[in-house]
């Protein structure tokens, strides 16, 4: 066991869930492709390049500017205050980036699938930020009061 766990890196937990996270994500993609291979793999490309060229240079420069404000004011009252911004901001992003088409109503080819409707979305993906933000700021304060 502990040869394997030296040759592995981590331990046997952890490579059971990297195994079993494998076998989801093969079987999604088997099922994936077996409806419109071409289409698939056109999406992959396409998101992997949209991401590559015009997101993360986007959050980067984001992301930078939070730093910039945040060297001219590191702490306040002793506490380091870029988590408590960041995470909420960073789920925010992740949220808009997996359900964008919905919040933005951007009709595809497949809206007519689901027979679902995307009103609400843009609602219930505001609500949600402004409760990441007022969580993350309610934790920095209980920080502060405690200091």
């Amino acid at each position: 066991m502990r040869r394997l766990t030296t040759l592995y890196g981590a331990g046997v937990g952890h490579l059971l869930a990297m195994v079993g996270c494998f076998v989801v994500a093969s079987y999604a993609g088997v099922r994936l492709l077996a409806d419109d291979p071409a289409r698939t793999g056109l999406w992959f490309a396409g998101a992997a390049v949209l991401h590559d060229l015009v997101l993360l240079p986007l959050y980067v420069a984001a992301d930078r500017l939070l730093v910039l404000g945040w060297r001219r004011h590191p702490q306040v009252h002793g506490i380091t205050w870029l988590g408590y911004v960041r995470f909420p901001a960073a789920i925010s992003a992740l949220l808009l980036l997996v359900f964008g088409p919905e919040i933005f109503r951007f009709d595809g080819p497949y809206a007519g699938d689901s027979r679902l409707s995307s009103a609400g979305y843009l609602d219930h993906w505001l609500i949600v930020v402004a409760a990441l933000f007022l969580l993350s700021a309610g934790w920095f304060a209980v920080k502060l009061i405690r200091r």
